[in-house]
């Protein structure tokens, strides 16, 4: 995902990846997806920051408007700016996105196909690919303590809301460490799940994979959301 900034921020406020970013100030990202029974959903992105990338952050579209009908919203609470954009889907095959991709298969169903459907989501954030449309390659040019001073307690997290049961979440394994989700939810509620990982350990990450297997009754039918190039 990039975010388009003006010219009078440039570079500096361009990406959360981006270097100008720790040059300059932090931003927390957060991401979620829920789907339902039938494979609809809604996608929501937000940032957060503060100073002048919170200020060039108020009319920026941080999502694909042209091939995504996106509701975009800027709140400000004690200088802080949160840019949010919400889409809601009918399969995630109508999303269209840059450096992510997202996925839901059918893995087999129960009882000749009459019974519950047990579901694979994926969703794989390209980080390389979002450094590289920015600075022109995929190098971070920063080491990671100096990251982690700078950064501070800024986070990126993705969070997903499934139907039914859980059956299966991967960890996030980067540069060693590993980041477990939390589930929270029920049965008819919905199980969602949320991994909450800190800002700095993406800036040497290639890409962050999420999967989450879960089984649900409900009309599921396989769908991947589409890939765009940059502008």
């Amino acid at each position: 995902m990039r975010l388009r900034i003006s010219a009078r921020a440039g570079a500096l406020a361009a990406t959360f990846v981006l270097v100008g970013v720790v040059l300059s100030g932090c931003f927390d990202l957060v991401q979620s997806v829920s789907v339902g029974r039938d494979g609809s959903g809604h996608y929501r992105v937000a940032v957060t920051a503060q100073g002048f990338i919170g200020e060039a952050l108020k009319n920026e579209k941080i999502v694909d408007t042209d091939r995504n009908h996106a509701d975009l919203t800027t709140t400000e609470v004690n200088g802080k700016v949160t840019r949010t954009a919400a889409i809601d889907f009918k399969s995630l095959s109508d999303l269209a996105l840059k450096d992510e991709t997202m996925s839901l298969a059918v893995k087999s169903r129960d009882l000749f196909g009459l019974g519950p459907a047990h579901l694979a989501f994926r969703y794989t954030f390209m980080v390389d690919r979002a450094k590289a449309a920015q600075t022109g390659n995929s190098g971070s040019g920063i080491g990671k303590e100096i990251a982690q001073t700078i950064l501070g307690d800024h986070f990126y997290s993705f969070t997903v809301t499934v139907p039914g049961d859980i059956e299966h979440i991967a960890p996030v394994s980067l540069d060693g460490q590993l980041y477990q989700p939390t589930v929270t939810g029920d049965f008819y509620n919905g199980r969602t799940v949320t991994w909450r990982i800190p800002l700095y350990a993406l800036f040497d990450a290639r890409a962050i994979d999420f999967e989450v297997d879960f089984t649900a009754m409900g009309f599921f039918k396989d769908a991947k959301s589409q890939m765009t190039e940059h502008d």
